[in-house]
């Protein structure tokens, strides 16, 4: 009857060939809907799921729901994130002070920052065609629409940049774009993002061009600039640098130091050379960025490329730098208690050592996968003291540490780790096999993309198979049993026991209450939720607190009756 009304008030859908897939889809979401209510509780942790499509969880660190691969949700005390369907359609992350979320592989999305004075700032981008920010303040209020211009604030290390028109756009009207992308294609593109008219400032300096950077003029009280490219160029700021460039080729810089002057001469790419008046450092550079060499005496550094990328070598004592790196045989890296190591692309490290932690990453014939972490102090909230984690790719990963968690996936596709996101929205689709043991000595075991799941721990045993049986086990006792999609059922309600029989529940007497089912932990009969819910849009960022309710079965028979597991 209700998807019947559903489908009248949809017009379109009433032609008999929709009615059919229709009431299915709606069939099989209310089925869902109705069979997420049952799950038990141990040692703080909520936990549901409904084969690989939705997972529920709530313990004392995060409240997650998952609706795969259309959605999910995780509240932690001091930041949420969502998605979904990334990295297409969106994904978010907020705290009390900002929330960004993107989109389209990050060319949408938007910033909601709010400033220590407590002045909001919201930032929304379509890139590259829209470009919109709005404040109370108004050095933050803009709105920029490609390909006809406008202006941005404080963007691009500057105060204001305002374009008109971007008259290159025309040549993709006269050169239609190829694909895959043509050296012409590429071009034009090039040339769409250059403005016919553009003026930019920062603090007290203010500079405009036509077809920039092509033709530019800047004048500030210290700081000017002309630009005639590719003829002439010259900038100078007192007390800082002066500098000169003509055709492009031959160019000049003068750059004041502190105690000392550096001077540049560059002969673009034949030849260059730097030095310092008090000949403190010295370099020099042919057919450049092949060849370089150069040393500062100030700060013990002495560098050798030849050629680069392929021979790179540097000593420096401040910062500590030391670099070997004989492409792509072998390669050493250390800056400062970093270490990056390499022999041929098959072997790789990253390393890190401080005081109070270490960590290593190895990555072998890029499929073997090798990461730890330790720490010596106070445990990382979320690696703890130790941890560990073995990647096999595509076959398995492997990860525990010290607290007593433990998880085993066999087929791991995702080529790189995102355990809060990717892993957690995608991962169940392709696991054949999984195992898992938390810190409260809860187990959880599944097969097949989870057409076989069950969970487990000292006083309960859950295990579900979608649409065939459903078996909850509390303190030993019974709690409920359902077979195909509960048409035939057995239920421990606490005060009563039902059987169900197509469906239709019978009531056969008094029932036997688990620690359960007395109220010690909540459970599919009284679930109280307590949300922190963040929103975000033009304008908005609202923190509120959803108010505590409890959604009770009771002695609902309707409600009852079509419970599925």
């Amino acid at each position: 009857m209700i998807i019947n009304n559903l489908i009248r008030r949809i017009h379109f859908l009433s032609i008999p060939r929709f009615k059919v897939v229709l009431r299915l889809i709606l069939g099989t979401l209310i089925i869902f809907l109705i069979s997420v209510n049952a799950f038990a509780s141990s040692e703080g942790i909520q936990y549901d799921w409904f084969w690989t499509f939705y997972e529920y969880e709530k313990n004392e660190k995060y409240e997650l729901s998952v609706y795969r691969p259309f959605y999910m949700q995780n509240i932690k005390s001091d930041r949420l994130f969502e998605a979904s369907l990334i990295p297409i359609v969106y994904w978010k992350y907020a705290t009390k002070m900002k929330s960004e979320w993107k989109s389209l592989l990050g060319f949408v999305g938007s910033v909601d920052y709010t400033h220590r004075n407590g002045v909001r700032d919201y930032d929304f981008g379509i890139f590259p065609f829209l470009l919109y920010g709005d404040s109370i303040d108004k050095k933050d209020q803009y709105l920029h629409i490609w390909p006809f211009g406008g202006t941005i604030k404080g963007k691009i290390g500057q105060d204001r940049i305002s374009t008109y028109l971007f008259p290159g756009i025309i040549l993709f009207f006269l050169f239609p774009p190829t694909f895959p992308p043509s050296l012409s294609t590429i071009g034009i593109l090039f040339l769409s993002f250059l403005p016919l008219y553009i003026e930019y400032e920062k603090n007290d300096y203010k500079s405009w061009g036509v077809l920039w950077p092509l033709f530019s003029v800047g004048k500030g009280p210290k700081r000017e600039k002309k630009r005639i490219l590719p003829f002439y160029a010259h900038s100078y700021k007192e007390n800082y640098y002066n500098n000169y460039s003509i055709l492009m080729i031959f160019n000049y810089r003068s750059l004041k130091l502190d105690r000392d002057e550096q001077n540049t001469v560059f002969v673009l790419p034949v030849f260059g050379k730097r030095w310092n008046r008090t000949t403190k450092s010295n370099s020099s550079t042919l057919l450049w960025p092949l060849f370089s060499w150069g040393y500062s005496k100030a700060n013990g550094n002495y560098e050798l490329n030849f050629p680069w990328p392929l021979v790179q070598i540097r000593d420096c004592k401040n910062p500590n730098i030391y670099k070997r790196i004989f492409f792509p045989f072998y390669g050493k890296y250390l800056f400062k208690n970093k270490e990056t190591f390499f022999i041929t692309p098959f072997y790789f490290t990253l390393k890190e050592h401080t005081k109070n932690f270490r960590s290593e990453y190895y990555i072998n014939a890029l499929i073997f996968w090798y990461f730890r972490r330790d720490y010596k102090r106070k445990p990382n909230p979320v690696y703890g003291s130790s941890w560990r984690y073995y990647k096999l790719w595509p076959i398995f990963h492997l990860e525990y540490d010290d607290r007593g968690n433990y998880s085993f996936n066999l087929l791991s596709l995702l080529p790189w780790r995102d355990p809060e996101g990717y892993e957690r929205l995608y991962q169940p689709f392709w696991t054949i096999f999984e195992y898992r043991t938390l810190q409260s000595g809860e187990k959880r075991l599944g097969f097949l993309l989870r057409l076989y799941y069950q969970r487990w721990g000292k006083n309960f045993l859950h295990i579900k198979i979608p649409f065939i049986f459903s078996y909850l086990e509390t303190d030993n006792l019974l709690t409920d049993l359902s077979f195909l999609l509960s048409m035939f059922g057995y239920s421990n309600e606490g005060n009563r026991r039902f059987i169900r029989i197509f469906w239709i529940p019978i009531d056969i007497g008094e029932g036997s209450q688990s620690k359960v089912t007395r109220g010690d932990s909540k459970t599919r009969n009284d679930i109280v939720m307590k949300k922190d819910k963040i929103s975000f849009g033009p304008g908005n960022l609202i923190w509120a607190k959803w108010k505590d309710y409890k959604y009770k079965t009771g002695n609902d028979i309707v409600l009852y009756s079509k419970r599925v597991f």
